[in-house]
């Protein structure tokens, strides 16, 4: 990582891109156990797929992964002129009418295409952002990622730091979770493709704890090898007059929305995640978990994809 970071930045977007996939390609051959768990886990998440639809969304991931890590390390040495000729933000109409109502704005997020930009883009924009993150295990790599990411204007704070999550909804702020992560430690277990994953209930817990309403922000890759970051509208959340089940409920919601932008482009999204990694009978006190193994009802999937399904019709 430090070795690309020194040196990714002098190279043309082209040959830097072009060493990302390169990277993309030559990693399943050196880790063959975990391209193996990414296969497994697309053939369980899409039924029926074709063996060679399989490893073409494999190698996509991997790919676009690599491109976008080479694309990461190169943004403290980009201007703010650069990155707005090189990426776009939509929706940011969204996002000021969320404002407007004065209880701050969650934005949600998955590891999709280069979902670093969506917090650099809102900060270039006006609208600065506190991007929770989940700290690595070595301080030399999280003092690299906290600069890097820190360098446009976003501001970062551990997951662990829920007074800082509060304060800055409370302050009427913009708060960025990425909610696609596997929970070692899970609020509930939700459906995820069909399979029950562990989740962290953080973005359903402070949206009812301020008021803050939850808006998705996506990242997309262009042909032209520009970015497209797009801001939706709220997710319509529940109130069923009981916290826990609101909690558990809204994180269904939040994961559904996650799960139909990764169905509509798999080659983007981080397969490497392990999305479901911890099982719920691996749980200690399961009892205090909620665990209702269930998709959403089409009714209720209708209600959530309306105003989405909406909003990508309009922007094409």
């Amino acid at each position: 990582m430090f070795f690309f970071a020194r040196v990714v930045h002098r190279l043309p977007l082209g040959a830097a891109l072009a060493l990302g996939r390169l990277l993309g390609r030559i990693v399943p051959r050196v880790s063959t156990r975990h391209f193996r768990m990414v296969c497994d886990d697309i053939r369980q998440a899409f039924h029926d797929l074709p063996e060679a639809k399989v490893l073409d969304i494999a190698h996509g991931s991997y790919c676009q992964l690599g491109e976008s890590l080479m694309e990461f390390l190169r943004l403290p040495y980009l201007s703010d002129a650069d990155i707005r000729r090189w990426a776009t933000l939509e929706g940011s109409e969204h996002l000021q009418a969320a404002l407007e109502q004065g209880h701050g704005a969650i934005v949600l997020s998955g590891h999709l295409a280069n979902w670093e930009l969506c917090g650099t883009m809102l900060s270039l924009h006006g609208f600065p952002l506190t991007s929770v993150v989940r700290e690595q295990m070595d301080d030399s790599l999280n003092q690299l990622l906290t600069r890097v990411r820190e360098a446009h204007g976003m501001r970062v704070v551990p997951m662990t730091d829920v007074r800082t999550c509060l304060r800055v909804l409370k302050g009427n702020g913009v708060l960025g979770l990425v909610a696609d992560v596997n929970a070692s430690v899970p609020g509930a277990f939700v459906q995820f493709f069909g399979r029950p994953a562990a989740t962290f209930t953080g973005a359903a817990y402070l949206a009812r704890a301020t008021g803050a309403p939850v808006l998705p922000i996506f990242d997309e890759r262009q042909p032209d090898r520009t970015h497209r970051v797009r801001v939706g509208p709220p997710i319509p959340l529940a109130d069923t007059g009981d916290e826990r089940r609101n909690d558990f409920y809204n994180t269904m919601i939040t994961q559904y929305v996650l799960q139909e932008e990764v169905r509509r482009r798999p080659r983007d999204w981080f397969w490497l995640l392990q999305r479901w990694k911890t099982r719920p009978e691996e749980v200690h006190n399961p009892e205090r978990l909620p665990m209702e193994h269930r998709d959403l009802t089409p009714e209720e999937a209708q209600a959530v994809r309306a105003e989405v399904v909406a909003w990508h019709e309009a922007r094409g």
